[in-house]
């Protein structure tokens, strides 16, 4: 099935009118032909929007979605799903996945995605489309200095404090001063990632041989058990760049150092194998190269917050 949508109207409703399917209390229900699950539309303050996908759909799906340059809507794309999502970005491949410093995608203004997911896929999707209004109370011009940016591609990683924000707004969406508390820390959070990148300079127009070149270095970085990785001399000279732009450009586009980024990887994998409990906190530590459990627990510890054990 095709989807078309665009981000300046309320997303529920324009998945209702597509599915031909009635939404009920802010709630879209799959119709079995099509898939099982739910899209839910949680209301907030400040005209802010939050979108929950959590469903499994039986076909293919095609979705095409744009935010046209005079939009005055942002929005705010957050995977959660444990797979992949495949998506051209403003004519540029990407794999956007919540271990991947690509889990947030941040649709600023000229912004067009397509996506297309085989059938039997399984989605969990957090969509927050937010008002310009709302960054011009609390930050002036500042954010909307992405504006010249328009030609290039907007990605944060999603850190575990963000995802357990997320996912405690849904937990309590029925206390809706509880649940907005979550969403301003979520906002908060991000806003910081986004000023971290220097929005006061101009922001670098990326040719799209660069772009490929930054992707075809950063799958040098994607394997979370990898012991070896290349230098950043070495990353520069796959991307066909000098390792100074390297730098610059790789930061810009994933928002961490090529290290970073690979870290963030490599202890997000960690996390998820945790959880399901299908590796220990030993096992894991020599397969991420550490010499000793101990090791791996303190880095652990020094990202998360926490311990392995916590996931027990």
């Amino acid at each position: 099935m095709n989807f078309k949508i665009d981000i300046r109207n309320n997303i529920l409703n324009q998945f209702s009118e597509q599915l031909k399917t009635e939404v009920i209390d802010n709630t879209l229900v799959l119709p079995p032909n099509f898939g099982n699950g739910q899209i839910a539309l949680y209301q907030f303050p400040n005209q802010i929007e939050f979108y929950h996908l959590k469903c499994t759909v039986s076909e293919i799906v095609e979705l095409r979605s744009t935010n046209p340059r005079n939009s005055e809507w942002l929005l705010f794309n957050i995977n959660l799903s444990k797979s992949a999502i495949e998506k051209t970005v403003n004519n540029q491949k990407i794999n956007f996945q919540k271990f991947l410093p690509s889990g947030i995608l941040f649709y600023t203004r000229d912004t067009h995605v397509f996506s297309s997911n085989p059938k039997n896929s399984d989605f969990e999707i957090v969509l927050i489309r937010v008002h310009t209004d709302f960054f011009k109370e609390y930050e002036g011009d500042k954010i909307f200095k992405l504006k010249n940016s328009k030609k290039a591609i907007i990605y944060e990683d999603l850190n575990y404090a963000m995802e357990n924000a997320l996912m405690n707004i849904i937990k309590f969406k029925d206390n809706r001063i509880r649940a907005n508390a979550f969403l301003m820390q979520f906002l908060a959070d991000i806003l910081d990632k986004l000023k971290g990148r220097e929005l006061s300079t101009t922001y670098e127009h990326l040719h799209p041989s660069d772009v490929k070149g930054l992707f075809i270095a950063s799958a040098y970085l994607r394997n979370p058990v990898a012991h070896t990785v290349p230098s950043v001399k070495e990353l520069a000279e796959i991307a066909g760049m000098g390792t100074t732009k390297f730098k610059t450009t790789f930061k810009q586009v994933f928002g961490k150092a090529p290290i970073q980024y690979h870290q963030k990887i490599k202890f997000d994998y960690a996390k998820t194998e945790l959880e399901s409990k299908r590796k220990s906190a030993s096992e894991l530590s020599y397969e991420l190269g550490y010499s000793h459990p101990s090791k791996f627990t303190s880095a652990f510890k020094k990202i998360f917050g926490t311990v392995p054990s916590t996931f027990n």
